[in-house]
């Protein structure tokens, strides 16, 4: 692709010493800086400190956000004063003002990295890849091994069409800290993007080394694999995604810490409870859940996820005295019922569970999803036809739910309807996950009753593929057993 004039400098250091390259990067790039902001640069005094407006916002907000004022107001030639307001105001999403706040903490203290790095966050959240770009290595030019720094370099440069800089700056990253997931991902982005496919593909696989529940890795070697026409490997990495989930690798970024830590409101506990747990850690996120109701106790969604995540770390009394409390609290929610009932499942209180998906059910009746989960306890209570009828319930509302279908062909086979079955696991197949080999399975005997044996063994063959690759060894081996009786009913007679 074409070089732009703006990489020429960065270009140019190809095949020194990688600390050199990086000194040069650095250097180069804040030239640009320099020479870019003419009108931040011209006479005229200080940006000024803005002037927001708070009546609408919580009071915790309010109070943060009006004494940082005030102290940037009293010290105006206070680079620290001006900085701390722009982070008040970064932690309520109130970017523009926060910007002119970073604008005066830099010109009052140039060479302290926190103002262009906070400036290049704002920047990169409204795409102006670029000028991040040109503030992340300012940033860097005063803290040159800011791990942090660098990989949001490298983002700003990817997203700015400038590979072979990226690259590089992830390659600083990789020196800075080796085990860093998040580096070596991009690195493969770099590497991918540049056409460097092999190099890519080991970038990658370092990163998933490292990280393995970080989907973004997995999906991009995935979409690799296919381009490169491995489409078999491709294949099996799009399985595997089934486990992740689906996000970039996350790295230690204390800057941004900061910011997230001053608003100590009960929604941005939720909102970073929800990020640890979609990162699997369970436990924080669950901390964070009890920050939010230590400042609101009526604050039922957090609850309801308490409730959730204990159930999951099986701390059984802590998930009922949430449950108790959200009730008390009149959040009988949809939500509240179904986590606790999945509960009082998991520890064989099935009279108990039922109970608690009917009162689901009374909140939302047409959920496919809670006469599934009903169903699926009216069984082990060993009220088969009760169940039947909420399996074929979860049908009427949401037709292609996976274990529904399943459930009611099983029924259907066992009734001597092996056709009927048929159509409904042909709804079951998709999407590919650690379910799937079952579902399979079930096809497989549905086609051998209905008389279909050649369909009947491929399924079957792809059943026991994907059980084998799922770990599930014993559903292997047992359909591998009856692959090789339809082997035999298959061959011509001698």
């Amino acid at each position: 692709m074409p070089v732009r004039d703006r990489d020429r400098l960065s270009l140019a250091w190809l095949g020194r010493s990688r600390q050199a390259e990086s000194a040069f990067l650095i250097a180069a790039l804040a030239v640009v800086v320099l020479a870019c902001e003419p009108s931040e640069r011209a006479p005229g005094g200080l940006p000024e400190l803005p002037d927001v407006s708070v009546e609408s916002m919580s009071p915790q907000a309010r109070e943060l956000i009006v004494e940082a004022r005030r102290a940037a107001l009293s010290n105006p030639g206070d680079a620290e004063a001006a900085g701390r307001l722009g982070m008040a105001l970064q932690a309520y999403e109130l970017r523009g003002h926060a910007e002119a706040c970073y604008l005066r903490a830099r010109k009052l203290a140039p060479g302290d990295w926190r103002w262009p790095y906070y400036l290049g966050v704002l920047d990169s959240a409204s795409g102006r890849h670029a000028r991040a770009a040109e503030r992340f290595a300012e940033a860097m030019a005063s803290r040159p091994n800011s791990l942090s720094a660098a990989l949001r370099l490298g983002s700003a440069l990817l997203a700015d069409g400038r590979f072979d800089s990226g690259l590089h700056a992830f390659e600083e990253a990789v020196r800075l800290a080796p085990d860093t997931a998040a580096a070596h991902y991009g690195m493969g982005r770099a590497l991918q993007a540049g056409g460097s496919s092999e190099r890519a593909l080991q970038a990658y696989g370092r990163a998933i080394e490292l990280a393995p529940d970080a989907g973004a890795s997995l999906y991009a070697r995935a979409v690799l694999y296919r381009e490169m026409g491995h489409d078999d490997l491709a294949a099996k990495e799009f399985v595997a995604l089934a486990d992740t989930d689906r996000e970039e690798p996350r790295w230690p970024d204390p800057l941004m810490a900061a910011v997230r830590g001053l608003r100590a409101d009960k929604h941005q506990f939720l909102s970073d409870g929800l990020a640890l747990e979609q990162q699997g850690l369970v436990q924080e996120a669950a901390a964070e859940y009890e920050k939010a109701v230590r400042i609101d106790g009526s604050y039922v969604v957090a609850r309801v996820n308490l409730v959730s995540a204990y159930g999951k770390l099986g701390r059984f009394a802590d998930a009922e005295r949430h449950y108790r409390a959200a009730l008390a609290a009149g959040g009988a929610s949809e939500e509240l019922h179904v986590n606790w009932g999945t509960l009082l499942a998991a520890h064989g209180r099935f009279d108990e569970a039922a109970r608690s998906y009917r009162a689901a059910l009374d909140i939302n009746p047409r959920s496919a999803g809670i006469h599934a989960d009903l169903a699926g306890v009216l069984e082990r209570l060993g009220r088969p036809e009760e169940a039947l009828s909420h399996f074929q319930a979860a049908l009427r509302y949401e037709p292609g739910h996976r274990a529904a279908n399943f459930h009611v062909a099983r029924r259907l086979v066992d009734s001597g309807r092996p056709e009927e079955a048929v159509r409904h696991l042909l709804k079951a197949r998709e999407p590919v996950d650690e379910r799937t080999p079952t579902y399979l399975y079930g096809l497989a005997d549905a086609y051998v009753r209905s008389g279909s044996l050649r369909k009947a063994a491929e399924v079957a063959a792809a059943a026991a593929t994907l059980a084998r690759q799922y770990g599930q060894q014993e559903l292997a081996e047992a359909i591998d057993q009856d692959l090789a009786k339809l082997g035999a009913a298959l061959a011509p007679p001698r």
